[in-house]
């Protein structure tokens, strides 16, 4: 059961270490304030944080920049950006490498944390959406030990269609809470009660 409190930004600027998130979006430029909100308040409290994406790593960086993260984060080592390459093969070699993945982002982090990441870049297809299942489950049942908080982002339109309600629900029932900001300015925060 969820309890809704909050809207979006009032969420992201009270987040403590500890929280497993998933963001569900329609607007990429929406989440990613929203994203890059959750690493400045990151950086200024001290915390590593690093943003994982599909995206050129470049580019990230400048829009970075240009949101009002300061060059000196980078430059301390206390912000890195990772670019995930597409996953190939069939599930088994997928989960493999989104592994290999998680190893290489989490090696040498040091807890308080924070981290924007989907490591399965593609969720269009039914292996996809399942491979990110799994990794979202593993992540969830062992996130006690994880020792930072995680913001785990979905373009809603973008996931496997078919059966996107049941894919949604999984996600949901694998976060501690989930942003849903459909449009700039709109959205809620359902967090999960126990």
């Amino acid at each position: 059961m969820y309890t809704q409190s909050h809207v979006p930004f009032e969420y992201i600027d009270s987040i403590e270490n500890g929280q497993h998130i998933a963001l569900f979006y329609d607007e990429p430029q929406y989440a990613r304030f929203i994203e890059f909100r959750f690493i400045k308040n990151g950086l200024s409290a001290g915390q590593t944080c690093i943003y994982a994406t599909q995206e050129d790593s470049g580019s990230i960086v400048l829009k970075m920049l240009s949101f009002g993260i300061p060059i000196k984060y980078f430059e301390k080592g206390q912000l890195k950006v990772y670019q995930i390459h597409h996953v190939l093969g069939n599930r088994d070699q997928m989960v493999k490498s989104c592994k290999e993945y998680i190893g290489n982002i989490m090696l040498g982090l040091s807890s308080p944390f924070r981290l924007v990441s989907r490591i399965m870049p593609d969720v269009s297809t039914e292996d996809g959406i399942s491979v990110e299942l799994e990794l979202e489950h593993f992540v969830h049942e062992n996130f006690e030990g994880f020792g930072g908080s995680l913001i785990c982002p979905y373009e809603v339109t973008k996931i496997e269609s078919s059966m996107r309600s049941k894919w949604l629900q999984n996600l949901r029932e694998n976060h501690h809470t989930v942003i849903y900001a459909p449009k700039f300015g709109q959205g809620g925060v359902f967090t999960m009660v126990k």
